[in-house]
């Protein structure tokens, strides 16, 4: 393995995989690469009516350079993307770019949900774990990082 795709949604959970793609990485000598996709504003549907909230290319552009200078600062050996979904789900957006980047390896956290959780807000790690074609490791909360060697 040369290259490992860690993906954050900058959730405290979501920076939980960072500690444990960075030992695989160390582990292994590959490259760390890190990415947060920013998901596309939620569409408001009543009736027949939908309603899709303004979205600045400015204010969006300069969110994005904040989290990548926070990844960049928590990450400093990791090259970092910082991606909008652009009208996919996040999971397919971390798949486009994991084939995108030649990563041989993605490290995300999961949060584990389950029932009517699961069902409303589905789960972009299942999704992910399906549709990949390199493996995927999933980081659960309270997960300790072990000694790779």
């Amino acid at each position: 393995m040369t290259r490992i795709l860690v993906t954050t949604d900058q959730s405290e959970l979501g920076q939980q995989a960072f500690a444990h793609a960075q030992a695989l990485a160390g582990a292994l000598g590959a490259e760390l690469v890190a990415l947060c996709v920013q998901p596309d504003p939620n569409v408001a549907v009543a009736g027949e009516f939908g309603y899709l909230p303004p979205t600045d290319p400015k204010e969006y552009a300069s969110q994005a350079l904040a989290v990548r200078d926070a990844l960049t600062a928590q990450l400093p050996e990791a090259r970092v993307l910082v991606e909008q979904a652009g009208g996919r789900p996040v999971s397919r957006a971390i798949i486009d770019t994991a084939q995108a980047e030649g990563a041989d390896l993605i490290v995300m956290a999961t949060h584990g949900r389950s029932g009517l959780g699961r069902a409303i807000l589905g789960s972009v790690a299942e999704a992910v774990v399906h549709h990949s074609k390199v493996p995927v490791v999933l980081v659960r909360s309270g997960q300790k990082v072990t000694a790779w060697r």
